[in-house]
């Protein structure tokens, strides 16, 4: 491992130490990806560079405890301090080009990126959650498959194991799940191979279920309420739990924004790119009412209180959540929930790195991977201040978040989620027809003229270059409304705003396709093409009519 760096020492700042500042320790310093020293200004050496940590505090880098792949993730996390991902379910394709990503900036090469640890794929029944996300993939179908699973993810580079029981009831969905024998069976297999067992479990029944099999952590916070009895069947276990009570963070609020995009700090930092896709994901097709978190809530602090160990996690990228963003949310989650912030901080420090065997990490001490994270204020008594991020290190390599933001490579994950959404909405339409679904709309003679789409508001017209026509409404209405303008629309003006620039201007469609057009602004002075110049929906916002606000 090579990290050639000039070392420095961060001076004159906090440094959290568990429960709170480390008494004694206002200095830092790093040297060869490591921390050489920790103390006062006598650890600092002739020829450091200096960073000024004056009114800052340094925090071990931040730990996501359970989340799911997409290209170039680790870039997207590492830019908001999180420095380690625990990936919880990802196929190889995901995996291998990450993973040596990884391994090319451990060496020194590329850019900087969060550390990954993967379980790749996850064990459960044929046709089993989650199969509309992921399939095809290998299942279990008996305790036989046991062994030879296991061999099959250690063999790819699995860290630990990921074990799925679900019977969908806590969604009121009927799923094959895997029984209880196959169940002890991975679990006996992983740990014969060194490897710790995460349980995917949505109820309180099913946790008890999981741990009772010996399973090392659940991968959520049970969605209903615990009773007293089944937190002490749990806890007898000792599990450590993770808490994704983020998820709920892809509702919006009564405005309707989107959580994260309400944290100034938080929405600032991500590209446009990552907020056009949280603003878009405000108007899906969501439940009436949406859960409120309050079952989870109680149950965190419940299990806390038993003793167990409480690992923050996001569950990213699901809806409303981004890499890195959103265990910010998590950790203020969790302070609403009941917990002291410097009990939050430990979630995402030191509780996952000793759960998950990262014996080099999660704690600012001598020898440990210079992997920190500097922000402004005291986030063991405020923890908003984890969000005023002023610099990230991962093995002691400065991160540039600015050059992920508006790249290729944030270009390339935020197509990658689009096409997932996409297929698993596809998916979820094949496999329930009742429920609604995105619908073509053609003429006659079968040109297509746009879809109509299921989303919070109700029905949407979409054009055929995917950007919304009219208002939300009935079914029949948005129907009406594509007869009416579905092509008509590409003759009038539009007003778009394109890339991270905050303007809006006029402008004429020249050509459209599906997901992208090609525009020509109105303004004679305009610095472009004389044909106009194309531009994905991803690098773009449009709107017909002068936009609101």
């Amino acid at each position: 491992m090579s990290n050639s760096h000039q070392p420095f020492t961060i001076t004159g700042v906090r440094v959290f130490g568990g429960g709170g500042p480390l008494p004694g320790v206002t200095h830092v310093r790093v040297s060869a990806g490591r921390i050489a020293g920790a103390g006062d200004a006598s650890v600092a050496r002739p020829g450091d560079a200096l960073v000024d940590g004056s009114g800052a505090t340094l925090l071990p880098g931040l730990v996501d405890a359970h989340v799911h792949l997409l290209p170039g993730c680790t870039r997207l996390a590492a830019g908001f301090g999180v420095t380690t991902v625990l990936d919880m379910f990802s196929k190889p394709e995901t995996i291998v080009p990450e993973r040596a990503a990884v391994a090319a900036s451990e060496a020194g090469r590329g850019p900087v990126r969060a550390d990954m640890r993967t379980s790749g794929v996850g064990a459960t029944a044929p046709g089993g959650h989650p199969t509309v996300a992921y399939a095809p993939f290998p299942y279990v179908t008996g305790p036989r498959d046991a062994a030879s699973f296991v061999a099959d993810r250690v063999a790819e580079g699995a860290t630990h194991l990921k074990v799925i029981y679900d019977d969908g009831s806590g969604a009121m969905l009927d799923l094959p799940a895997l029984d209880v024998r196959t169940i002890e069976a991975l679990v006996a297999a992983a740990h014969g191979k060194g490897l710790p067992v995460v349980a995917h479990a949505s109820t309180s029944a099913g946790a008890v279920t999981v741990a009772r099999c010996g399973v090392d952590v659940l991968a959520h916070v049970p969605f209903d309420r615990m009773t007293d009895g089944q937190v002490r069947d749990v806890a007898r276990c000792g599990v450590a739990v993770i808490t994704t009570l983020g998820v709920h963070d892809g509702f919006p609020g009564r405005d309707g924004v989107m959580p994260l995009l309400a944290r100034p700090r938080l929405a600032g930092r991500l590209g446009a790119r990552w907020r056009r896709v949280v603003e878009r994901q405000a108007t899906r097709w969501m439940p009436p009412e949406p859960p409120d978190g309050a079952a989870q809530r109680y149950n965190t602090v419940a299990l806390l209180e038993s003793g167990l160990r409480v690992l923050a996690g996001t569950d990213v990228p699901n809806p409303g959540l981004v890499f890195g963003a959103s265990l910010h949310r998590e950790l203020w989650h969790l302070v609403e929930a009941g917990l002291t912030p410097a009990e939050a901080l430990t979630a995402a420090t030191s509780a996952p790195a000793g759960v998950f065997g990262l014996a080099d990490r999660g704690e600012i001490a001598v020898g440990r991977r210079a992997d920190l994270v500097l922000v402004d204020g005291d986030p063991a008594a405020d923890i908003t201040a984890t969000e005023r991020i002023r610099d990230v290190w991962v093995l002691g390599r400065h991160v540039d978040h600015g050059a992920y933001t508006g790249g290729e490579a944030e270009r390339e994950g935020v197509r990658w989620q689009r096409e997932s959404v996409e297929r698993i909405v596809r998916a979820i339409t094949e496999t329930w027809p009742g429920l609604p679904g995105p619908e073509e709309v053609r003429r006659e003679d079968g040109e297509i003229l746009g879809r109509v789409v299921p989303t919070s508001g109700g029905w949407q017209a979409m054009t055929v270059f995917g950007a919304p026509l009219g208002r939300a409404g009935g079914h029949d209405e948005a129907v009406a409304v594509l007869h009416a303008r579905g092509l008509a629309c590409l003759a009038e003006p539009w007003w778009a705003r394109a890339g991270d620039d905050p303007a809006w201007r006029r402008a004429r469609i020249v050509e459209a396709a599906p997901g992208r057009v090609r525009l020509r602004w109105d303004d004679p002075l305009a610095d472009q093409p004389p044909s106009g110049r194309w531009f994905g929906l991803d690098d773009l916002d449009l709107s017909l009519g002068p936009p609101e606000g």
